[in-house]
């Protein structure tokens, strides 16, 4: 177990001393054989009350959402593990860890994988939520990808025993498999491939037991989403969230989700959203200069993110062509039990810096500002954003989603020039497979105790 404190936000914790790729396996390996099953596999569930790990990241929350937050968590204990990321991270860092850290997403479950636009516009399928990204331990990751695959399974109505814990062997297997992929793969390939459907079957072409099969289960996924990703563009968003009052097209308000923010917030945001566009790449700054601020709203998405500031901003050029930007708080990692700050770089440019080494391609807007009191990350909103839905899954379906995220999740460790020592680590023992489901599991029944506790506390008014 790693004694060295991690700062979350620092790369060089992920440099090496070795030069070889070999090298790097032998330490892993090493790191591996020193450890006993129960280090990796070990949790034991209990009754507690999560009330006060909830609190810390609470505590910085819009507390007019926090209502809001509560209903979408209490929907399912899917929803309730989506939305309690701090918990997890603060069991994982009180048992054993592998020694060997990587960037990481932080909050990487199934449902934070979906479509988006590249900068050249194409469609590519990635993780895509950044908001808990930082250096930590790879198996972070890993181990919460699974518990929310069998969240999901759960849900659906699957045999975990029989059916889905021997089937999230291979899953550990094909996150294996693609390491060693892209580590035969030259260096600027893996490092600028983007994500396509075609890459992401390509990949699969060299990895998968099944090809044939493969293809066919994932181009059925695709074909039911597709489609209304590709739509998924400002065109859209402008029809759907905006409509023309008094010849003047402005948000539709929906309190508390969507509401229009008072003048000071406004002039806060506008200022922002003004140093946002002069520190951006020269052709989107130029692309914006073409653009002025038309409405402003506060809009709340997701369920991990309600309570965090988020507004919408339409913009609008001179031959009235639209386009909705999202300006998302950009809050400070949880760890250790207490909020890390860091005094040098704010929250969004620390998302920002990590988002654009995990995905294989970022939105050409992303980007971030700072207020005096807060720090927001800026990206477009609906560029061609689209996800599968995992209450519609079924098993082949579901099977082919959950293999592509873990090779996905693979895909962004491998940018980090430490993945090497995993494949080690993870050939060192016979049993590793086994011993990261079998965590998954004991750790399943952590998340439905918790979840009982939160909704017995909501039925009590607590």
């Amino acid at each position: 177990m790693s004694k060295k404190k991690l700062v979350p936000y620092e790369f060089n914790q992920t440099d090496i001393t070795t030069q070889t790729d070999t090298e790097l396996i032998a330490e892993g390996q090493r790191l591996g054989l020193d450890k006993d099953y129960a280090d990796i596999a070990g949790y034991k569930p209990h009754k507690r009350n999560v009330k006060k790990i909830m609190d810390v990241r609470n505590s910085l929350l819009y507390k007019k959402l926090l209502k809001v937050k509560r209903e979408r968590m209490s929907g399912s204990d899917f929803a309730f593990f989506r939305g309690t990321v701090d918990i997890m991270n603060y069991d994982l860092d009180r048992y054993p860890n592998s020694g060997i850290k990587t960037l990481i997403g932080g909050d990487a479950h199934l449902g934070n994988f979906g479509y988006y636009g590249s900068s050249e516009g194409q469609l590519l399928f990635d993780m895509n939520d950044f908001d808990e990204s930082h250096v930590a331990f790879w198996e972070y990751d890993v181990k919460r990808l699974l518990v929310s695959a069998l969240l999901v399974a759960k849900q659906q109505g699957f045999d975990i025993s029989k059916d889905v814990n021997p089937f999230l062997h291979k899953v550990m297997q094909t996150y294996l498999r693609t390491l060693v992929h892209l580590k035969n793969l030259p260096a600027m390939e893996r490092f600028i491939t983007p994500n396509t459907l075609h890459n992401i079957s390509s990949t699969f072409d060299a990895i998968h037991d099944d090809r044939d099969q493969f293809d066919q289960s994932f181009a059925k996924i695709v074909s039911k989403t597709v489609e209304k990703a590709v739509q998924s563009n400002s065109d859209y968003a402008v029809q759907k969230y905006t409509e023309v009052q008094d010849g003047k097209r402005r948000f539709i308000e929906n309190a508390p989700v969507t509401k229009h923010v008072g003048d000071k917030t406004y002039q806060q945001l506008t200022k922002g959203y003004y140093e946002y566009r002069h520190h951006a790449r020269s052709d989107v700054h130029q692309f914006l200069s073409q653009f002025h601020i038309v409405d402003l709203v506060r809009h709340s998405v997701g369920v991990g993110s309600v309570g965090t500031l988020c507004y919408l901003m339409l913009l609008e050029n001179g031959s009235g062509d639209y386009l909705v930007l999202q300006i998302k708080q950009a809050l400070p990692i949880y760890q250790n039990s207490e909020i890390y700050v860091n005094k040098r770089h704010s929250s969004g440019e620390e998302i920002v810096n990590c988002q654009r080494v995990l995905q294989s391609s970022s939105d050409r807007f992303l980007g971030y500002f700072d207020t005096k009191k807060y720090s927001f990350y800026v990206r477009q909103f609906k560029d061609m954003k689209g996800s599968v839905k995992l209450n519609k899954l079924d098993w082949a379906a579901y099977c082919d989603y959950v293999s592509v995220c873990m090779s996905l999740l693979a895909r962004a460790h491998s940018q980090s020039s430490t993945y090497p020592m995993i494949i080690g680590y993870l050939q060192s023992q016979t049993w590793m497979d086994r011993a990261f489901v079998d965590y998954a599991n004991h750790y399943l029944k952590q998340v439905e105790l918790d979840y009982h506790t939160f909704t017995k506390g909501e039925k009590h008014g607590k």
